[in-house]
């Protein structure tokens, strides 16, 4: 097999071919999803962890955060969400502003320095898992596409109860009020 290039798509039995049930889907889509996550981790520089890195995509995303917000989006109780801003802070990551229409209230925002660990971050992971899509064909990757819609739209979804949160509010393009 050495020299031989893999084919990246698994091949579905034929006892499984149709709509599976949706025991055995989870089932694959978890064991596809940690392996895939082991892959994407294997490549992160050294540093901060994974959920430093997703709480400053989520500032950077979103452009200022307040901590309340940061732990709805991150699925975090708010005690840690507040520990989590302090280390980020500490780290030079983030910073604390004021809220512009709540004097109590404060906003996170990424930093310079945040910015550049993120995209350190984000260019490593992002070049390896490129250079394995870009071994699918187009229609492949039509459907890999359809299929991160579901499972964004999943991953959104947390109808257990359990952490439910509205998505941050964006600025909107004519008002830019929030």
């Amino acid at each position: 097999m050495k020299g031989e290039e893999r084919r990246l798509v698994r091949v579905v039995p034929a006892g499984e071919r149709g709509s599976p049930a949706p025991e055995a889907l989870a089932e694959r889509t978890r064991l596809a999803m940690v392996r895939l996550g082991r892959q994407l981790r294997r490549q992160d520089p050294p540093g901060p962890s994974i959920s430093w890195y997703s709480a400053l995509a989520t500032i950077a995303l979103h452009g200022e955060v307040a901590i309340g917000a940061l732990a709805e989006a991150e699925r975090l109780p708010s005690s840690a969400a507040t520990r989590l801003a302090d280390r980020l802070e500490d780290a030079g990551l983030v910073e604390r502003r004021r809220h512009p229409t709540d004097r109590r209230g404060v906003n996170l925002a990424i930093t310079p320095h945040g910015r550049e660990v993120l995209d350190q971050h984000r260019q490593k992971g992002n070049a390896w898992l490129a250079s394995r899509l870009a071994r699918l064909d187009r229609s492949e990757r039509t459907t890999l596409a359809a299929a991160l819609g579901l499972l964004e739209a999943l991953a959104d979804d947390d109808q257990s109860g359990h952490g439910a949160a509205e998505p941050i509010a964006r600025p909107t393009r004519r008002t830019g009020v929030r």
